[in-house]
């Protein structure tokens, strides 16, 4: 059935008011026959008989009520009447104060009852409210009863309990962590190590561990739950006996003969580890698997009747045509819109309620929303309007016939019900129930009014989870259409019939047709979120054009600066996890993508040279960040923190426009043909904007619309004072400079790029490796499978029945562990890390290097770049090229070349860049270089560059070290990758001839010779003299240092041996943590000196000149003193007999089994051939004799690296074989015979 447009209903409404039995007969059908026949039924009395047929049936609900109670009083041993005296403490003596017995927390508008009214039914409580008793926890922004652990284990028990009868609530849990819920007395205390279940009188269930718990007892029960399942709680106190369900599905009675009687009243009680989440309904909402004789503790509303009749009769007033065509056919529009009014007219004060908008309005507004939308992918909306219809017609109802406050109040509620129910509904292959709550949320934002109100009230602190709607959650393994359709896992390999098991196919198979049918129903789900993005995002104007809506932007700045502001963690992030706010991050670029393309188009100011700057080619103006356009609530700058850095740079803002003002400030533009005055500037935050907010509008009684002249002097009055406390403020005049810029400084869809780009680096990476963990498994797995399989091989007739069995079950084990690993990430390469999904990181990742070269062009104005941006480029890369799914290929992604070109030159530029001056970024950046040449596909990129950059690439290697903190360049790491492949057995990290660590050999990729940067290397060393000289100083000095401070850490070390640790378990197990910290020094300066030492037989191979030339050049002589001088000491402490060395390596102590004789000695050997092995006899003989001469120089360490005793000798005619060798220490009772 059709309802007028809006702007009509109330002029048609008051138009004819006559009864007419057209209308009698339908106001029948749908609100009941009269209850006086004399009378019929019309608009004069239908007021009337509403309110008699809702008392009726009250009276008759009320009446049955009352049997049921009174037959469960009868049948309970433990009754107890209201009011009546017992010996129960929870009964009397309410007058001395059941308030501080119960110590509950008060909420906020209470129904409060009277003392002896406060036994209902064999309920005991203050109020009809049912709450949770003080506590500790965290609780979710908008909800006291959704809690949140923040310390070890913490319980809270509800503000009511029970002695009699069947009771239950539901818990939906936020997490699948640890987490015990059911029931426990007043009289149970709980701490840090117990919670609900771990005492004698409560009972729990825990689906983290599938046990159920009382008395600090356990025993196997139920099923493992999941994020979003929901778990039922049943308590019989007739039948002395606890239940639990999860989603629905009965799981069994839990326990029996539960102690009843006087002194036993039930709490409902939850315990949390820390970071558990659970929602509690205790029945303010309708409970989402109710069970037939069990009533919640909240009982529902009194209006429910009321509320259930009236959304009946709008039901049958909007399948009137359907039901009754002849009726309706007869009567007018005018009556047929007098009806509605009525109805709207007593639902809306109705439906204020939450729990009558979950049970009644909700499921109407559903009926009457289509199953099925098609997008248009062009304009990110549905292609027929028309088929919102009937719900649109509901909606301009609501709004027409209700007060404006009582209208957004249930849009509100209407909302928020409608991402409760996506999140908790589960999720089966189909996504029917998601795919139908998404187009519902359409169909409301496509409302004009609708959505007008949930965006202004759809901030990200009243409605904590948003970004779930953005997201599909992992299919639950209890839906009957769950993966295992997809995925099928076999039982049996083909391990007998092939018995190297390096080469048995997997046991399991993906069904290729049905993979294909669900990535289609995830790309409907994926366009829908799209939409609904767009809509929350994208206001159209009175004319037609599209803006950016200023309220969506204000509210996401917020959100992001409550998650990175915060100095602890925040529990936004706990209510949407990292994968969650991914999904939400994705799909806002989605629409940032759109935009942007949508304004290259439109606006000139996406123009450069009258060519459209598209997407592809998107960065951030440098202006946003100087004149503190954007609010980046005291996030830290490349160079320093905002404050310093506009009082230290006055000057070179002033010559850009930019003033610098203590107090309150301003921007102001004298060229209003500039880009300040563009479109965009209508959705910016400042209110000297073009065109009205979207926070105005006309409504009378709306609470936005308080800008009076008196509210704007007292808020310009607040805001002068706010300034004048402390701060520094830009007024910006426009520069001609500035005045070029060919993008708006103060667009929203920058501001919504940016906002991405701080999400992910502050939020989002740290769990991006989810699926890279997965494949590592997977890989785990697979190999541990094999080895099970092929001892089964092995295992012949005379092998007992219990290894065979042992086997057989752990092979059971690990194929259940594995195809549950395929399945996820079959699951998360869909939904999650899709091509998409990588090609928009590949955007951000590009959005990001594009700005930091531009800004970088700008001189010292770098400096006020923020820091995430150099964080975030690393982060990006890495995800793209380990943690992101295979289904696009690294290198086909667009401009893929171009791109990788950019990072190699942010790399090579920024890791050692002045106006940085977090060493810890650029720390960060060296270890990317490090990591990005060990790619020989990657190295080519670095090779192509043109020769002017890669001299700058190699020079900034070279730089000379911090000599206050050496620890701190790490340019030394990159040069010892590369010369990975040339060293002296540089490509092992133990000798290649141990068979026991042949495995320890096997590598990602081989090593490999990157001979255009060696040879670029080369020339910098021959051809700058000053530099080369300062290089290998700095690295001889570190060098020193470093070994000189790992000998003094391993005398340490070996003291606190000697002393002993806790329990003689060593230092390891002892859990020391000054001690494992000195164990990391130590490992880390080990490592150091080794990267040191390659990097010096780097110098010496590539160019002996510096070391040997001492007629060209000044620095050679002493730089050869100094590096013999360091490696004679270096093999003088190593390898001396009984020293501290050796010692340390013959303990083999657990911590430091990557301290070798082996990296020290072959690094030492490099060095040694290097120098010696000259084609010119006079450097040669240089080489030899500085190394006799030299003090420090021992012919027992050359016998050492040749593993040559006294009885051993040497000839010209090469004919010593090598013998005994010794690959960790000299102990003689380790050598190993190696064949000849």
């Amino acid at each position: 059935m059709e309802f007028s447009a809006s702007s009509n209903l109330r002029s048609q409404a008051k138009r004819n008011k006559n009864n007419t039995e057209e209308v009698q007969e339908v106001l029948t059908h749908l609100f009941g026959p009269s209850f006086n026949p004399a009378q019929p039924l019309g608009f004069d009395n239908l007021q009337q008989h509403i309110d008699a047929t809702t008392k009726s049936n009250h009276q008759q609900e009320s009446a049955s009520s009352l049997l049921t109670a009174s037959s469960s009083s009868s049948s309970s041993s433990s009754t107890c009447s209201v009011g009546q005296k017992s010996s129960s403490p929870y009964v009397p003596n309410f007058k001395s104060g059941v308030k501080s017995f119960f110590g509950e927390k008060k909420p906020k508008n209470p129904t409060t009852v009277s003392p002896e009214g406060a036994i209902v039914n064999g309920k005991i409580g203050l109020s009809e409210e049912v709450g949770l008793q003080q506590h500790s926890l965290d609780v979710v922004p908008g909800n006291n009863l959704a809690i949140i652990g923040n310390n070890n284990f913490q319980s809270v028990k509800a503000s009511h309990c029970v002695f009699k009868g069947k009771w239950m609530y539901e818990v939906l849990l936020g997490t699948s962590g640890l987490m015990q819920v059911g029931w426990c007395l007043a009289s149970c205390k709980f701490n840090r190590e117990e919670g609900v279940g771990d005492t004698k009188d409560s009972y729990a269930f825990d689906g983290y561990r599938e046990a159920k718990w009382n008395g600090r007892s356990s025993t196997k029960y139920g099923m493992a739950w999941e994020a979003d399942d929901i778990v039922t709680c049943l308590l019989d106190l007739d039948e002395r006996r606890a239940s639990f369900m999860l989603n629905g599905k009965n799981m069994g009675v839990a326990f029996t003969n539960i102690s009843v009687g006087p002194s036993y009243a039930y709490f409902p009680g939850l315990s949390l580890a820390f970071k558990e989440i659970a929602y509690c309904n205790f029945g303010h909402r309708p409970f989402k698997y109710p069970v037939h004789g069990y009533q919640p503790l909240q009982p529902p509303p009194s209006s429910v009747t009321e509320a259930e009749m009236i959304t009946t009769s709008l039901r049958q007033l909007y399948h009137l045509q359907e039901v009754r065509p002849d009726v309706s056919r007869k009567i007018s529009f005018c009556h047929r819109n007098m009806i509605l009014s009525h109805i709207m007219q007593r639902l809306c004060p109705l439906m204020k309620t939450v729990y009558n908008v979950d049970a009644y309005l909700l499921p109407l507004l559903l009926s009457v929303t289509p199953s099925i939308c098609e997008q248009n992918k062009n304009t990110l909306l549905p292609v027929d309007d028309t088929a919102y219809k009937g719900l649109h017609g509901i909606l301009s109802a609501l709004w027409e016939y209700s007060d404006g406050k009582d209208s957004r109040e249930i849009v509100n509620h209407i909302f928020a019900s409608v991402m409760r129910n996506y999140r908790s509904s589960p999720t089966n292959v189909l996504l029917k129930a998601q795919t139908e709550l998404l187009i519902f949320v359409q169909g409301l934002l496509r409302h004009k009014q609708t959505r007008r109100n949930i965006t202004i009230a759809c901030s990200f602190d009243k409605h904590s989870e948003l970004p779930s709607l953005f997201h599909i959650k992992h299919i639950s393994k209890h839906s009957e259409n769950g993966l295992d359709s997809i995925v099928l896992c076999s039982e049996q390999t083909d391990i007998q019939q092939n018995p190297n098991p390096a080469h048995a196919t997997n046991p399991f198979s993906i069904n290729k047709e049905r993979k294909a049918e669900l990535e289609s129903r995830i790309q409907v789900v994926k366009s829908l979120q799209k939409s609904i993005m767009r809509l929350l995002v994208v206001e159209t104007t009175s004319d037609g054009n599209m803006v950016v809506s200023c309220t969506f932007v204000k509210y996401f700045r917020n959100y992001l600066k409550t998650i990175c502001a915060s100095t602890r963690q925040n529990d936004m992030t706990v209510v949407c996890p990292a994968l969650v706010l991914h999904s939400f991050m994705q799909c806002l670029l989605n629409v940032v993508q759109w935009l942007w393309n949508y304004f290259a188009e439109f606006n000139a100011h996406y123009h450069q040279n009258e060519v459209p700057v598209k997407s592809q080619d998107a960065y951030i103006p440098i202006e946003l960040f100087y004149t503190d356009t954007i609010d980046y609530f005291e996030l830290q700058r490349a160079g320093g923190l905002k404050n310093f850095l506009f009082n230290e740079h006055k000057d070179v803002l002033a010559k850009e426009g930019v003033t610098v003002l203590r107090g309150r400030g301003r921007r102001s533009t004298n060229d209003d043909t500039s880009s300040w005055n563009d479109p965009f500037h209508r959705f910016s935050d400042d209110n000297n904007t073009s065109g009205p907010s979207i926070l105005s509008h006309n409504e009378e009684d709306s609470d936005y619309d308080a800008f009076t002249p008196v509210i704007r002097l007292a808020r310009a009055l607040l805001n002068s004072n706010k300034g004048t406390s402390r701060g520094v403020m830009v007024t910006r005049q426009r520069s001609k400079q500035a005045k070029e810029e060919t993008m708006p400084t103060k667009p929203a869809v920058l501001e919504l790029a940016d906002g991405c780009l701080l999400l992910y680096t502050s939020v989002i990476h740290q769990h991006m490796d989810k699926i890279h963990s997965i494949r590592v498994k997977v890989g785990d797995y697979r190999t541990a499978l094999r080895n099970i399989e092929s001892k089964l091989v092995k295992c012949g007739p005379e092998e007992s029945a219990e290894v065979r069995a042992s086997l057989e079950h752990s092979k059971s084990i690990l194929l259940q562990h594995l195809c549950e690993l395929q399945r996820s990430f079959t699951w998360l390469s869909a939904s999650v890390y899709s091509a998409e999904a990588q090609e928009n990181l590949w955007w951000m990742l590009q959005l990001a290097l594009k700005t930091i070269h531009k800004s970088s062009d700008r001189g010292v104005l770098f400096k006020f770049i923020p820091e995430f941006y150099l964080s975030s480029t690393s982060k990006l890369y890495k995800c793209l090229r380990e943690y992101m799914s295979s289904a696009v290929e690294f290198s086909t992604l667009p401009q893929f070349d171009t791109t990788l070109t950019l990072f190699v030159k942010f790399l090579s530029q920024f890791h050692c860049d002045s106006r940085i001056v977090n060493n810890d970024v650029k720390t960060s950046l060296a270890n990317t270089i490090a990591t990005f040449v060990t790619y020989p596909e990657q190295l080519k990129i670095v090779e192509s560059l043109p020769e002017e950059d890669l001299n700058s690439f190699v020079r900034n290697m070279m730089y000379a070290y911090d000599e206050d903190k050496p620890w701190t360049s790490v340019g030394h790491r990159i040069l010892a990758t590369l010369w990975r492949g040339s060293g002296f057995a540089m490509r092992y990290d133990h000798p290649p001839y141990v068979r026991k660590v042949r495995t320890l050999l096997i590598r990602d990729r081989d090593p490999f010779v990157p001979s255009v940067l060696l040879n670029c290397i080369k020339k910098m060393l021959l051809n700058e003299n000053e530099l080369s000289g300062k290089f290998i100083h700095s690295i001889l000095e570190h060098l020193n240092w470093s070994f000189s401070e790992f000998i003094g850490q391993l005398q340490e070390v070996q003291a606190q041996n000697a002393r002993g640790w806790d329990n003689n378990s060593g230092l390891l197990a002892s859990l020391d943590a000054q001690a494992l910290r000195q164990l990391r020094i130590v490992d880390m300066l080990f490592e150091l000196s080794v990267a040191l030492m390659r990097v010096l037989e780097l110098t010496v191979a590539l160019a002996p000149h510096v070391y040997l030339d001492w007629e060209g050049r000044e620095t050679s002589e002493t730089l050869m003193n100094s590096l013999v001088q360091c490696i004679n000491q270096i093999l003088s402490r190593v390898t001396s007999k009984d020293n501290l060395f050796e010692k340390v390596v013959a303990e083999k102590q657990p911590g430091l089994s990557t301290v070798q004789h082996y990296p020290l000695m072959t690094g030492s050997s490099g060095i040694l051939l290097s120098l010696l092995n000259q084609e010119r006899d006079d450097w040669k003989e240089r080489a030899m004799q500085k190394m006799l001469s030299d003090p420090s120089f021992d012919i027992k360490s050359i016998d050492f690296l040749l593993n040559l005793t006294s009885e051993d000798t040497l000839d010209d005619a090469d004919t010593y074989h090598r013998g005994q060798v010794v690959p960790y220490s000299t102990t003689r009772s380790k050598k190993i015979q190696i064949p000849q």
